[in-house]
């Protein structure tokens, strides 16, 4: 009997209405992610964040969220 393939992106949240697909394999899920930003950005408004070396999940959650990526 053939296995299933298994989605690599089976961790999926909603953040601010917009689905974000996290790596099964990760150590965080996307709501994880999104409360993790919102202790780094509190109270730091209008500033680019640089996130380009940061994992994709990270910088897909911001783009979510709607921060300002440089």
């Amino acid at each position: 009997m053939p296995r299933k393939k298994q989605n690599r992106y089976a961790n999926r949240s909603q953040v601010n209405g917009t689905s974000v697909a996290v790596p099964y394999d990760s150590e965080q899920s996307a709501s994880q992610i999104d409360k993790d930003l919102d202790l780094i950005t509190k109270g730091r408004d209008g500033i680019v964040w640089e996130l380009g070396n940061w994992p994709k999940s990270v910088q897909e959650v911001a783009r979510a969220k709607g921060l300002d990526l440089a």
